[in-house]
């Protein structure tokens, strides 16, 4: 399962939107509540010039509107992420006066195969 694949599982059980954050960066009619979320990769573990796995930093962000309390919310997505092999999410929020934002950090590690093929995910 790819990491995108993985947290959109992870998260979609909320019943809020998941989508990648360029998706949504331009939509002028958002829902109230939603998920977006960004990944970058880089080869880790090198040897013989070829990294023993891929490291994946991915951000997922959480929007909702000011008139709520979301502590709880928070901590399923924290668990959430989690359970699908993600690292423990630091996150932090960066809400404004428009509405709640909430921004979790994590990692994900894959194995790669000699023909340069990701695996299976995991926590490392």
């Amino acid at each position: 399962m790819s990491v995108e694949a993985r947290i959109t599982a992870a998260l979609g059980s909320f019943g809020d939107p998941v989508e990648k954050s360029l998706l949504y960066a331009a939509a002028a009619d958002l829902p109230p509540r939603y998920y977006t979320f960004a990944c970058s990769s880089q080869g880790e573990d090198w040897a013989d010039d070829e990294p023993g796995f891929e490291l994946w930093q991915v951000n997922v962000h959480f929007f909702a509107p000011l008139d709520g309390n979301y502590t709880r919310r928070v901590r399923q997505t924290k668990l959430a992420l989690h359970q699908a092999g993600f690292t423990w999410p630091r996150c932090y929020d960066a809400s404004d006066q428009e509405g709640q934002h909430f921004v979790f950090e994590c990692e994900i590690a894959e194995e790669v195969d000699p023909d340069g093929q990701t695996e299976r995910g995991g926590r490392f």
